[in-house]
């Protein structure tokens, strides 16, 4: 009977031990990870990126920004949306010193082309 204790007794123990590993063994996460975290599956980060696109290429196109609207950024490719082909035409004319501005305003966006396509605009 004495034996049968000190083995079920042993058998907790282990039990104990192994619990309080898995317990102690998960640290705290650090604030700023878990922010990211946050920010990520939020989009926050992708919000403010895009509002930042919108003002350099404000910046950058000038006037004619009025009639184009800033589309997704993939792969270094910037999309704009042109209010009509007309100006299409002239932004392809501008196409380098566009993206020279857009790469001087924003260095770590990664842009590297523009592609252009009619559509609508608000």
């Amino acid at each position: 009977m004495n034996e049968n204790l000190r083995e079920q007794f042993e058998d907790f123990e282990r039990r104990r031990a192994t619990q309080q590993r898995r317990f102690f063994a998960r640290k705290p996460k650090r604030i700023d990870n878990v922010l990211a975290q946050v920010m990520q599956r939020k989009g926050y980060a992708q919000i403010k990126a895009g509002s930042e696109r919108d003002e350099a290429w404000i910046q950058a196109a000038g006037e004619v920004a009025s009639a184009t609207r800033v589309g997704a950024l993939r792969r270094g490719v910037l999309q704009i949306e042109v209010a009509n082909s007309l100006q299409m035409q002239e932004l392809t004319f501008r196409k380098e010193e566009l993206i020279a501005k857009l790469q001087t305003a924003l260095p770590d966006a990664g842009i590297k082309q523009l592609k252009f396509r009619v559509g609508q605009v608000k």
